[in-house]
């Protein structure tokens, strides 16, 4: 029974959120915009007739939030971590799909990892102290942003782009886990100038002993006025991250010793003698996540008269990442291109307006390592294999949204037509290699319409047709080309995606309330699956053999009756795969790779999510508030045939409680702590496998944290 007690919980909630609205005296009662307003006029053309969530820099500050992960976590519809280290999924797109089904953008810059195989990392590259904003777009935004967004789109706003509250801040912080340090200066120089610059340093200890994750990020930018219709912003970013981590640790290891797990030392091969003998070092089995980052972004913005508005986003990132327990693999990458946007508004009033865009821009990765070689069993001498894996996507997409506002009712078509060009050139060991090109386009397209019923309460409903195109790992098949394993472009098409979603706002009495209902559907999902061939050779390949429904309900609501602020969210995923036409013709050829799919929900996707938060301010200088998250039992197989009762088949619920206070002592100084996981619950992120073999990811314990903002 304690597993179900969120529903009466969250029922309570809205019973006390409509109940306070009829109590409440008006002169008590503060009502909260129903939407804030995103910096991207694309994102803006989207809130009448789509949910948005936008986190803005208050929501962050103070919470204890030590990367974007953290924050992102306490958003009911997302769920980070649960599917793979790194891996945000929004709207339950669950295992194997939420890396891929994900727009994930810096200041308007893709960012978006170009494959994830086979090192992977996350998204945390700005410490929360400068971000401004984050804009969430859950389950489409495909016209706008294109293959990806299907899932959903995350757009992460840094204090560099607009630079319209500069401020000269020393923040401090220390928790039991380690400290943060950040500095920023900037000034309006006069009437057009403004600059800014900065830095921030964290040193924090992770779950487990001797791990650690330390990062230095420093950034400068400007902002010149030309004149009152013409803008031009300049900024650039720099970080250095440091880090040691254990990633999964089998379940009866860490029953037995806990946070003091230690890695076993494992022999680790460093290079060949001139003989060719191995050179070995011994090494504990951490790994290692060290990573660099350089972001340049340039932003100009323009009136064309009286209708027409420019804004072009040009962008340039480089960098690596590592995950791996050697020190000789690192993921290189680069990012350049542009986005240029031309907002038009018409009619009477310009009430109506179409937006068009152009999107160019292009990624590239690369991993180079050596292998080694058998050359003489007897003497035990290897040979240099050098392995490398090259990726290059270019993107280039023509889109059109239309707004348009008849009195009461708003209606928008849009419509998105984009070419990709995939080129890998990849050598890895045994001879496996293939250097080829993919030259796919897609389109994507939406219509909605929303009905304003009065001043603050509308409802709505969207169609929209998404694509999600395939990634770095499933680009390429392997096959055999006159009897040598060869890679070569996959046949697979892209997944093509209908997203159905209907929606009410409103505010009643102290009370802003958005409901949300989505359906997703998709009859050509992209797998990777290990084939036989005629000759009984095994190979990997990418097949559209699965179709696969998604179905939520997403619930906030807010009120601000007298000193008290609640916030109340709630998220219902549901999903389910079946095999399509192609794939039951495959699977009467191959009976034995049959898998029974579960009805009881998508792989590594909790039913339910609950976030509960309450903020009393005492008076101006002093509030405190508290959060409780609740995340449900999910699937941890695919198959009924895999779920086990006791040995991880079902992956239990958990809930945490964070507690934090905020005391202004003046117009400069102000102070603030908490406690995060207030009750010390045990619970794990990310389970691999079922039964007794599986491996888990630990949680984060309770913390403690305090810090200090000055401001100059």
């Amino acid at each position: 029974m304690k597993k179900k007690q969120y529903i009466p919980l969250l029922t309570v909630s809205v019973l006390l959120a409509c109940g306070s609205s009829l109590a409440a005296e008006p002169s008590t009662i503060k009502l909260q915009d129903s939407y804030v307003h995103p910096d991207y006029v694309e994102v803006e053309r989207l809130k009448d007739t789509k949910e948005v969530i936008v986190i803005q820099k208050k929501d962050i500050q103070e919470k204890g939030y030590t990367s974007l992960s953290d924050i992102l976590k306490d958003v009911p519809s997302i769920n980070v971590g649960l599917t793979g280290q790194g891996d945000i999924d929004i709207r339950g797109q669950g295992s194997d799909q939420s890396a891929r089904n994900l727009q994930v953008l810096l200041d308007g810059a893709p960012i978006t990892s170009v494959v994830n195989h086979p090192l992977k990392t996350n998204y945390d590259v700005v410490p929360v102290e400068n971000i401004e904003k984050i804009e969430i777009i859950p389950g489409g935004g495909s016209v706008l942003y294109g293959s990806g967004a299907s899932g959903g789109v995350i757009n992460i706003t840094t204090s560099l782009r607009t630079m319209n509250q500069v401020q000269n801040t020393l923040n401090t912080e220390w928790n039991s886990d380690g400290e943060k340090l950040n500095l920023n200066i900037g000034s309006k120089v006069n009437d057009k100038l403004t600059v800014t610059a900065g830095y921030s340093k964290i040193n924090r200890n992770l779950y487990f002993k001797n791990t650690y994750r330390n990062s230095d990020y420093v950034y400068g930018g400007f902002r010149y006025d030309i004149d009152k219709n013409q803008r031009l912003t300049v900024r650039a970013s720099h970080l250095e991250e440091d880090s040691r981590y254990i990633g999964n640790i089998s379940i009866s290891k860490m029953l037995k010793e806990g946070k003091n797990y230690v890695p076993a030392y494992q022999t680790v091969t460093v290079g060949l003698d001139a003989d060719g003998h191995k050179i070995t070092e011994q090494r504990r089995d951490y790994l290692n996540g060290d990573r660099h980052l350089d972001s340049y972004n340039m932003t100009y913005e323009s009136n064309i008269g009286s209708n027409w508005r420019f804004i072009g986003d040009f962008f340039y990132n480089k960098g690596y990442y590592s995950n791996t327990d050697t020190d000789d693999k690192r993921m290189y990458h680069d990012t350049k291109g542009a986005k240029l946007k031309f907002d038009y508004s018409y009619g009477s009033g310009k009430q109506n307006n179409l937006l068009l865009g152009l999107d160019i821009y292009r990624q590239k990765a690369n991993l180079d390592y050596n292998n080694y070689k058998l050359v003489n069993y007897r003497t035990k001498t290897y040979t240099l294999e050098p392995l490398s894996f090259n990726y290059d996507k270019k993107v280039e997409a023509l889109y059109a949204l239309n707004v348009m506002n008849k009195k009461k009712w708003t209606f928008t078509q849009g419509l998105r037509r984009e070419r990709l060009l995939w080129d890998f050139d990849k050598q890895a060991a045994s001879g496996l290699s293939g250097a080829d090109e993919s030259n796919r386009w897609n389109t994507a397209a939406e219509l909605s319409a929303a009905y304003h019923y009065n001043d603050t309460g509308r409802i709505y409903a969207r169609w929209e047709r998404g694509f999600t195109s395939p990634d770095g790992l499933q680009i390429t098949d392997e096959t055999r080309i006159d009897g040598y394993k060869r890679y070569v472009t996959t046949g697979a098409d892209d997944e093509i995606f209908n997203m159905y979603e209907v929606g009410w706002r409103d505010k009643i009495g102290a009370s802003t309330i958005s409901l949300t209902g989505f359906y997703s559907y998709t009859d050509n999902q992209m797998n990777r699956f290990y084939i036989f061939d005629a000759q009984n050779h095994l190979n990997m390949k990418t097949m559209n053999i699965l179709k696969t429904q998604r179905k939520g309900i997403d619930l906030s609501i807010q009120q601000h009756v007298g000193k008290w602020k609640f916030t109340e969210g709630y998220t219902y995923l549901k999903g389910r795969s079946n095999y399509n036409g192609a794939g039951e013709a495959w699977m009467a050829e191959h009976p034995k790779d049959r898998i029974d799919y579960t009805k009881s929900g998508l792989m590594k996707v909790p039913k339910h999510k609950v976030m509960l938060r309450a903020d009393y301010a005492f008076n101006k200088k002093f509030n405190m508030g508290a959060t409780y998250t609740y995340i449900g039992k999910y699937n941890n197989f695919l198959s009924d045939a895999d779920k086990y009762d006791n040995d991880g088949g079902i992956i239990g619920s958990h809930s945490l409680v964070d507690i934090d206070a905020h005391y202004k002592v003046n117009k400069n100084l102000e102070v603030f702590g908490g406690i995060t996981n207030l009750f010390n619950k045990t619970y794990y992120e990310y389970e691999s496998g079922i039964g007794p073999y599986s491996t888990i990811t630990a949680g984060s314990d309770r913390t403690y944290y305090g810090g200090v903002k000055y401001t100059f």
